[in-house]
């Protein structure tokens, strides 16, 4: 799994289901007066006196916190009317709901209290939202969206955390499409911001490898919660998944500058947006800082990739002391050992080379023609004719090189014989 979906994955915060008395229901106001009707239709009940002593006894050892005396008595009573027996089975529901390791007892009683539907309109719509929240719980997904579906038409209630309970179903049966509509209605619903169904909807798009959708569902989250520097480390993360890679820089150098960058993972993303956008000293200065400080870990690949952007940067001193850095890191490299000559010798730093060359050469490279003509070109230039001249002959020995190293040898061997040294 690459380090989008582990962002996109831990981001999906868990929906917690509290097995709670139904609230208050947030009906819409051309409803309020079908509800009130209904609720009058469906009033007037009353537990038969045999019954009701057993329940308040059992009600008064569940408040005092003996919940195994409660449910002793109710598991013990047998109710003649249905009535009696809806409600009966809708309270060990809730006690085994709060229980745990009980869900399945808590479902089984729930589910009959709920067929029997006998109980006041309230006290009904609890027990289906019970159901969903506890199916939930359970990843009974199916289970849990019918009867979200069942509660919402019931109750008429328009309750965002159901609606986001509705969409974080979908995207635990990776049903993606179906995530959006409970989600944005969640959004409307809530009377304060809250990130869960911004994040699912953003879920949703990057899991349908939709990736400027998703970018534009971070946007917003961006826009609503820029206090969390999650998101925005996450939305440069995803300019780069866009190939946006200025909007990426932006958002990443807001989020640095408001000490919101704190990984590895993140100074690196930093640095290669810089470099992204043809800023290569600016990227190889924040992974020189990093590295520095101990963030970023100064292994092979990182010491010579900082050596490269410095390079880019045309910083070729600090270039040459990387490459150097990193060929030294474990078993000597050879190769790197040749890049550090090759940035001496651009500042003229020729005795730097020839060290180097020739460090590159005992270590072993991939082209030994290329080293010598570049070590042989280093002692020309400090005056050593005949080893330019050894050099030069060494090259000539490789068939990538020999031609290349024939017009050297004719140009060394010349000068030497001008200032009157015999090779």
């Amino acid at each position: 799994m690459n380090n989008v979906s582990k962002l996109v994955l831990s981001a999906v915060l868990a929906v917690g289901v509290v097995a709670a008395p139904i609230v208050e229901a947030a009906v819409p106001a051309d409803k309020k007066e079908l509800v009130k009707q209904l609720k009058k239709k469906r009033g007037g009940k009353a537990l038969g006196p045999r019954i009701g002593k057993k329940v308040q006894a059992a009600f008064e050892l569940y408040s005092a916190d003996d919940v195994n005396g409660a449910l002793e008595i109710l598991l013990e009573l047998e109710p003649k009317n249905e009535f009696d027996q809806a409600y009966v089975h809708r309270f060990i529901g809730n006690m085994y709901a709060g229980q745990k390791g009980q869900v399945a007892k808590a479902l089984d009683s729930l589910f009959k209290a709920k067929e029997l539907d006998q109980l006041p309109f309230d006290d009904h719509a609890g027990v289906i939202k019970l159901i969903a929240d506890l199916s939930l719980q359970e990843q009974k997904f199916e289970q849990a969206i019918k009867h979200y579906y069942e509660y919402i038409e019931f109750s008429y209630d328009q309750d965002p955390n159901v609606y986001l309970r509705l969409a974080n179903s979908y995207y635990e049966m990776k049903k993606y499409p179906e995530v959006i509509e409970p989600a944005k209605k969640a959004i409307e619903l809530f009377p304060k911001p809250n990130q869960n169904p911004y994040v699912l909807i953003m879920a949703s798009y990057y899991e349908r490898k939709m990736y400027p959708e998703a970018t534009k569902a971070l946007e917003t989250l961006v826009k609503v919660f820029p206090e969390n520097p999650k998101w925005w480390t996450q939305l440069g993360m995803f300019y780069m998944l866009i190939e946006d890679y200025q909007r990426g820089l932006s958002t990443m150098e807001v989020a640095y500058k408001q000490g919101y960058l704190s990984t590895k993972a993140q100074y690196k993303q930093l640095a290669q947006l810089y470099a992204s956008n043809g800023i290569p000293f600016k990227a190889a200065t924040i992974l020189e800082k990093y590295s520095a400080s101990g963030v970023i870990d100064k292994d092979r690949s990182g010491v010579a990739i900082m050596a490269t952007t410095f390079q880019n940067a045309r910083e070729y001193k600090k270039a040459a002391k990387y490459f150097g850095e990193a060929a030294r890191i474990g078993k000597v490299d050879g190769d790197l050992l040749r890049k550090q000559g090759n940035a001496l010798m651009i500042v003229e730093d020729f005795s730097g080379a020839v060290k180097a060359y020739q460090d590159a050469l005992d270590a072993g490279v991939k082209r030994e023609g290329l080293v010598y003509m570049a070590l042989a070109e280093a002692e020309f230039y400090r005056e050593n004719w005949k080893k330019a001249h050894v050099a030069i002959k060494k090259a000539m020995e490789d068939k990538s090189t020999a031609k290349s190293a024939r017009g050297w040898e004719s140009y060394i061997r010349d000068t030497a014989e001008r200032k009157g040294v015999a090779l």
